[in-house]
């Protein structure tokens, strides 16, 4: 579906009257409470075949006078569960237009922080709304990985919960810790598909069959050089490019391209 239609359906759907989705150029944006909301992506390299496997979506939210506002005061925003949800998936719904706009360029798998009160403020089905949304945009869930941050998926037991039901539904996780050290074991416990850290562990211990370990924040050849010699799986940071509104394509010439389904392909060494 072109996605001037995409935007139109999720219009006449939303009978919130909050925000509307509206084409920017080439690019699907919206208004949500006098923000303009936008899409920028990260690529995200496999440092083993040293190519862009997935793209990290982040929000870009900037007031009518053109001030740029953090993602964290645009939720902050939010004074209800409702509203937090509805804004949450507004969000993630305008990441996937836009990943969708050019994915047949780009390529790979899309990598989407979800709020944690989105996910408290839901009871039950986590994940089936969004799943019909990405089934309208021509997505999948297998498609997607869902970010969460680590910590709270470790001392909420409903938020671990409702991980627990995303996994179910096809959807990979990513949990991002807040420094060099691990997840605690609660999290670990959800057999997370990539461990994202910002910084390079101080230690090493056993992780879940299957877990790939992420690194953010490489911006310099000298990090990627230790993140290489570490064994860390996946990258992103400036080195390989600036959060912008273009994917960058994953179809490297003389390599195989990584497609939506592919992430389980790269696996990494028992590490002790």
């Amino acid at each position: 579906m072109p996605l001037t239609d995409l935007i139109r359906y999720f219009n006449v759907a939303d009978t919130s009257g909050e925000s509307t989705l509206y084409l920017d150029g080439k690019r699907a944006a919206a208004w949500h409470g006098g923000l303009h909301l936008g899409s920028l992506f990260q690529p995200i390299v496999d440092l083993r075949q040293e190519r862009v496997v997935g793209h990290q979506a982040m929000l870009v939210a900037r007031r009518q006078d053109g001030v740029t506002v953090s993602s964290e005061e645009a939720y902050a925003a939010c004074e209800t569960a409702e509203s937090v949800v509805h804004f949450d998936r507004l969000c993630r719904t305008l990441h996937a237009l836009n990943f969708l706009a050019q994915q047949q360029q780009a390529g790979g798998y899309l990598q989407l922080a979800v709020h944690p009160r989105h996910l408290l403020a839901v009871q039950n089905q986590h994940g089936l709304v969004y799943e019909a949304i990405l089934k309208r945009c021509g997505l999948a869930p297998q498609d997607i990985v869902l970010q969460v941050d680590a910590s709270l998926a470790s001392s909420h037991g409903r938020l671990a919960e409702a991980l627990s039901n995303y996994r179910q539904r096809g959807y990979r996780l990513a949990l991002a810790g807040q420094d060099a050290t691990w997840p605690g074991a609660a999290a670990l416990a959800l057999a997370p598909d990539i461990i994202q850290l910002p910084q390079l562990p101080t230690e090493w211990q056993n992780l879940p069959a299957g877990s790939l370990i992420e690194l953010t924040g490489v911006d310099s050849g000298h990090t990627y050089e230790q993140a290489r010699a570490t064994g860390i799986d996946l990258a992103q940071g400036r080195l390989f490019g600036a959060p912008q509104a273009d994917c960058r394509p994953t179809h490297d010439k003389g390599r195989v391209a990584y497609n939506s389904a592919s992430l389980s392909g790269v696996r990494h060494e028992n590490r002790q």
